[in-house]
Order: structure tokens, then sequence, then C-alpha cells
């Protein structure tokens, strides 16, 4: 009962505190003083703005952040504000905004939209501020992950995500017991931070790999047949029916991941000639 008390509070004082930043939102946002740009009020904006997705990020009340969002990007496609570095904001709070604009994006599966906020914001982020640019990395290697964007290890080493090497090396590697694996080992800690869905979605790639595996065993002939790539996902422990497997295959196929078609009368993949697993799938 204390706890729940105590939850209560702390929402209604995070609402208190909301309700005044946003009357500082409009103030600063409608500013006409005709003060230059580094004396204007306007120049607080992204650092209220920042607060405030703060405060919904914490509430889970993100559907609140596109009433701040909109009028700041529509004004950045004018020109009347500019979301840069040559801009009228201070760099720090342009990193702030950025960032949750991208993790804001995140939850809307605009990811590309999601990968522009972020590296900017990594890119931007004082190098002295290194607890910053690892809750920015994090973020971001979940969204390149799942297109098959790997980041080398040294670079995850440097920012203590150790917990994100296993999974970068199973996808690499086609390695689904060790995805799983870790993923299940992690889950909480990916759920709170919110990459969990997206970091679920890079066993799509994990699968190509593995399959490729398969078909470089068998000859790197043309045809596949199901049964050997039922036998290799019962070998890392998903032990699954052929039709789960020829869905899996679909997905792949659909999502340009596999050059090829399902044969279902001879239970068989058939391979394109050129390039049946596009290395395009992964970058660096």
């Amino acid at each position: 009962a204390a706890a729940a008390t105590a939850a209560a509070s702390r929402h209604d004082t995070l609402r208190d505190v909301e309700k005044t930043l946003k009357k500082g939102f409009s103030a600063c946002w409608t500013d006409r003083s005709g003060e230059p740009p580094a004396q204007s009020k306007r120049r607080a904006t992204l650092y209220v703005v920042g607060q405030l997705m703060k405060i919904y990020f914490k509430l889970n009340l993100l559907k609140l952040a596109q009433p701040l969002i909109r009028p700041v990007e529509a004004a950045a496609k004018t020109g009347a504000a500019r979301l840069d570095a040559r801009g009228h904001f201070p760099q720090a709070d342009l990193v702030l905004y950025r960032f949750f604009v991208g993790r804001l994006r995140m939850f809307e599966d605009a990811y590309e939209e999601a990968e522009a906020h972020l590296a900017y914001a990594f890119a931007h982020c004082d190098a002295a501020s290194r607890n910053n640019k690892r809750a920015i990395l994090e973020f971001l290697v979940a969204v390149r992950l799942r297109r098959g964007c790997l980041p080398k290890p040294r670079l995850l080493e440097k920012y203590s995500l150790e917990a994100l090497g296993p999974l970068v090396h199973a996808v690499k590697a086609g390695d689904l017991r060790t995805f799983n694996s870790t993923l299940s080992e992690n889950r909480r800690q990916f759920v709170t931070r919110g990459t969990f869905l997206l970091l679920e979605q890079a066993s799509t790639l994990t699968y190509r790999t593995l399959f490729k595996k398969v078909y470089l065993l068998a000859g790197g002939g043309a045809q596949v047949r199901l049964s050997l790539l039922q036998r290799a996902l019962k070998a890392c422990g998903e032990d699954i029916e052929a039709g789960e497997v020829e869905c899996v295959l679909a997905n792949l196929i659909f999502k340009g991941y596999v050059k090829g078609y399902i044969s279902h009368q001879k239970a068989t993949l058939v391979l394109s000639k050129k390039d049946p697993f596009p290395t395009a799938a992964f970058r660096h």
C-alpha cells in the first residue's frame, strides 16, 4: 500500500511539473520579442521539450509528445527553425531533443527516422558525456541491428554494452541458440530499456545466416531440402514442424533476405542462381 501511495504521489508530482513546463513551452515557442536568436526565449524551446519528453516516457504518455514535436518539425521544414549545429538552439538541447524523438519514432515503427535522429544525437553528443553517449548508442544499435548493420565489437566494449555483443555475434554467425539464450537472459534489461522487441526482430537475419550455412554445406546447389533446414533448426534448439520452417522461409523471401521460392510438392527451397542470400542484408 505504501509503495502504491508513493507511486501515485510521484505520478501526481510529475503531472504538476508537466503542466508548468507546458506553459514554459508556449511562452518560449511563441516569443515575438524581436530579440536576436541568442537572446530570444525561443532558444530555450528544445530544452523544455526535452524535459517534457522525459516525463512522458516515465509516465508512458508518449501520445502527448506529438503536439510538442509537430510545430518544431514544421518550422524546421520551412526553415523557420534549424535543427542542426548551425541553428539557433544550444547543441546539448538539440542532442537531447533528437534522442527522444528518435526513441519515439522507434515506438511508431518509423525506423529510418529513428535511426537518423539517434545517429545525429550520438555523433554530436559531447565526447565527455560518456553515459549519455552510451544511452544513445544502446538504442541506435538496436535500430540498426534489425536491418543488419552490425557494430564493431570494440564500440560495444568502449561503452560497456557487453550484453549486446553475443547478439551481434549470433546474428553474424547464424547462431540461433546463442541469440535466443542471450535475449532470454537479458529480457528484463531489454524490456526495461524498451529495446527488446527491436532486438527480437534481428532473429530474421539470424535465420538467414543459418540457412545460408546449410546451403553452403549442402554443396551450394540451386535446391535445398527443407528437411535439412529443419534439422539445422533442431540442432539450434528449435524443434519445429515442416510447416513452420516454410513460414520462416516465406518471411525471409518476402523481406528480400533470400532469393528464391518454396516448392511445396518437392519440400524444397529453390534458390536463385545469382546471389541467393543477398550480401546487402548485412552492413558494417
